[in-house]
């Protein structure tokens, strides 16, 4: 015959020592989340938020203080014109970085606003793309395909049988703003921190809307992120659309960026009128910060309407002279690390085949353009 006080009892016992285990474990996830496990989706998927450890963030040299996804401070130090201020929301050359044996990778993503420019592939505007590293080389996987008039979208991004540790970057969307991105892996995969980058330090580009990355079809594109990949190095993608206009506060908020060792200075094409006025007092607003860095200043990409002769192409070799004068002068008073490239000649004698419009880069012309800068990086840095 049951015991009914006993029994009462020791269920009552059993029931309290669950409980005080029940509120002894949490206590450790309430003070530190990266104790706590993620949960799996229905489809045995666990969703990692990009700004937490171990994944990697490049590009964005506010992201762990204000936790926004944006290549300028919330409140510069500086004022700075309305349109630089929203065009810093665009996420261009920022990328996500991870080690991860996932079989599976997918992507869940809130934009800012909906895709629709007339002469870029919502792809390229609001879509992130894959590498994987193999050897040493980071091979292209997939990219992202939503509805363009979506403001929310979840791709799978990668599948593969073999569970093994490899290094995968995602890069940002280049004409759009990020609300959210979580990066989905299969349930008990590793997640690891990315691997250093091989350069030391950051390289750091300000320029125009040919610099943001308009308007190639898919963020690994963009002559930034190419030369990112063969370099093995973070860049700083400044490049703000119409309005890279050699502004002082753009140059003193490059000052605050973080381990800067060597800057591109690619902004003539919004400045063809004001460059001979701005040029000098940018760099000298740099070399206060950075007396000793590298600087490669870049004349203007040749556009299919600067045809020989044309009034166009005058005044683009008159801004070419202007630059590599300024270099050399600068060179002669004692700026050993100031450098000059010619960008009217670097799209080659097609150059009128390497833009979308005349004016932006395709794919062609962003990577006729990386090709330029690559070679006149490596020298630099070995000198």
């Amino acid at each position: 015959m049951i015991n009914t006080k006993k029994f009462i009892h020791t269920l009552l016992l059993t029931f309290c020592i669950a409980l005080a285990g029940l509120c002894q474990v949490p206590s450790a996830q309430k003070l530190d989340p990266n104790m706590a496990l993620k949960k799996a989706d229905a489809a045995g998927i666990v969703w990692f938020d990009p700004r937490e450890e171990p994944i990697g963030l490049a590009g964005m040299e506010w992201i762990k203080e204000e936790g926004v996804y944006r290549r300028l401070p919330l409140e510069p130090d500086w004022p700075i014109r309305k349109p630089v201020d929203e065009l810093a929301n665009h996420t261009a050359g920022a990328q996500i970085r991870l080690r991860t044996d996932s079989r599976r990778i997918l992507l869940k993503v809130e934009l800012s606003k909906r895709s629709g420019m007339y002469h870029m592939p919502a792809t390229g505007q609001s879509g992130f793309d894959l590498y994987v590293q193999d050897d040493g080389i980071q091979r292209y996987i997939r990219t992202t395909r939503f509805p363009h008039d979506t403001l929310r979208y979840q791709v799978d991004l990668f599948s593969d049988d073999e569970m093994r540790i490899r290094s995968f970057t995602l890069n940002f969307p280049l004409y759009n703003g990020v609300k959210s991105v979580l990066v989905g892996l299969e349930q008990g995969a590793a997640i690891q921190a990315p691997l250093p980058f091989a350069f030391p330090g950051k390289i750091v580009i300000y320029g125009t809307s040919i610099t943001q990355g308009g308007c190639v079809s898919r963020p690994g594109m963009a002559y930034s992120n190419i030369l990112s990949r063969k370099l093995d190095a973070q860049f700083v993608n400044l490049g703000f659309s119409g309005n890279g206009l050699g502004e002082p506060e753009l140059a003193r908020l490059i000052n605050q960026i973080s381990g800067t060792s060597f800057i591109i200075l690619d902004y003539e094409a919004n400045a063809r009128k004001t460059i001979t006025n701005t040029l000098g007092l940018f760099v000298g607003i740099l070399r206060e910060r950075h007396p000793e860095i590298p600087i490669l200043i870049m004349s203007k990409i040749r556009y299919a309407r600067e045809t020989d002769g044309s009034s166009a192409y005058q005044l683009l070799m008159s801004n070419r002279d202007f630059e590599e004068n300024m270099v050399s002068k600068r060179k002669a008073a004692g700026d050993d690390n100031i450098y000059f490239l010619d960008g009217s000649d670097i799209l080659g004698a097609d150059y009128f085949e390497c833009t979308v419009d005349g004016t932006h880069p395709s794919d062609l012309g962003s990577q006729r353009i990386a090709d330029a800068l690559l070679p006149a990086i490596k020298e630099i840095l070995s000198n």
